[in-house]
């Protein structure tokens, strides 16, 4: 089943003198609605209906004639033909509609102005003849703002039916694509002018030169936006993979100065381990076993070694082979020691009292570190 579609257009030019001629009389306002109307079926199948017509109709409305006053061409619904065709002397063929304009009212059709749309149907032989009704109210005390509302009227059957008005301009998708074909128009002069010009700017099937060469042009830049996307699209990768690495090696870098951190704070905190000389250690217990203050490695604040603090460990070394000298000094400076003494117990020659010198010799065999 074929489904219906009607949409009414409208210029902004238009729809300003309407509104113009609205606010600028005192009284109701008058008039008709010039344009055309085009009809376009659509076959659309889909998967639950292998065949759906979808027919538009588009209404433009191009123009628009005011009447002097109000009930000018009809007496309260009687549509007076001789009135209306001195009105409409060369516009008949290109009337799609009425229009009114009320003040204060609301937006509603009247009974009486459906009875004058039904007559006029049948006057003009136009049965796709529209209604536009436009109402204004002040919405401020000081009626210094007022509110404009207008809707579209078409009879259906027995029943109005708003149809949607669109104003057309240059803030719609719809209306940024050139015209392949020049627009309807009954002007002597525009179709004198086209008639004149149109080997320059049309082809011989109707179609605009200039439309084609932009078609060429658009159609050629696609193909080198889309070279150029390809050429976007492979640095970016490369870029990307790049970023990659570069986050790796700062990642590794970032590893390693943690790791060497790590190193340097364990090294901070451990404390320095000196080396004990084990072989003076031996040396002083074995020469010195009984001597305490010389084998500590412990000092008080005052200097003082510590006994306490004695190394008793034995380091498993024969001072014997080690330091054979120290070991044959140590016998002799005992040796002595014990001679001595005897002497001192006995008598005493006069040259071992006045030779201190031997003395001196015999104590500087004593070891020394």
């Amino acid at each position: 089943m074929a489904e219906l579609n009607t949409t009414a257009h409208v210029s902004g030019y238009v729809l300003a003198s309407l509104m113009f001629h609205h606010f600028n009389r005192n009284s109701d306002v008058e008039g008709f609605l010039l344009g055309g109307i085009k009809t376009e079926a659509k076959n659309s199948i889909t998967d639950s209906q292998m065949d759906g017509v979808q027919v538009e109709y588009t209404i433009d409305i191009q123009k628009h004639i005011p009447c002097s006053t109000v009930h000018s061409f009809y007496n309260y619904v009687e549509i007076n033909k001789e009135v209306l065709k001195k009105l409409l002397s060369c516009h008949k063929e290109n009337v799609i509609g009425w229009y009114r304009q009320r003040r204060n009212t609301e937006q509603v059709m009247t009974f009486r102005e459906r009875l004058i749309h039904q007559n006029l149907q049948k006057c003009l032989s136009n049965q796709e003849l529209v209604f536009l009704l436009m109402t204004s109210s002040a919405i401020t005390e000081s009626s210094s703002t007022h509110s404009l509302e207008y809707a579209m009227y078409k009879l259906q059957g027995s029943c109005f039916h708003k149809v949607p008005v669109l104003v057309t301009n240059l803030g719609i998708v719809e209306q940024q694509d050139y015209h392949a074909s020049s627009i309807a128009c009954s002007s002597v002069g525009y179709t004198r002018v086209v008639k004149k010009l149109r080997s320059k700017y049309f082809n011989t099937d109707g179609s605009l030169k200039e439309v084609c060469r932009i078609n060429e042009m658009s159609s050629a830049l696609q193909e080198e936006l889309k070279e150029t996307c390809g050429k976007v699209e492979e640095s970016e990768r490369s870029l990307e993979k790049l970023l990659d690495e570069v986050n790796k090696l700062r990642k590794t870098v970032k590893e390693k100065k943690k790791l060497c951190m790590q190193t340097f704070e364990e090294k901070k905190c451990k404390k320095p381990k000196t080396d004990e000389n084990v072989l003076l250690c031996q040396a002083l217990q074995k020469l010195f076993p009984e001597t305490k203050t010389l084998q500590t490695q412990t000092i008080s604040l005052e200097g003082a070694p510590l006994p306490a603090y004695t190394c008793s460990a034995d380091h498993g070394i024969d001072i014997s082979e080690v330091l054979p000298l120290l070991l044959a000094d140590k016998k002799e400076n005992c040796e002595s020691d014990t001679e001595r003494q005897l002497d001192q117990s006995g008598s005493e020659t006069e040259e071992d009292l006045l030779d201190p010198l031997k003395i001196q010799m015999a104590v500087s065999h004593s070891p020394t570190f």
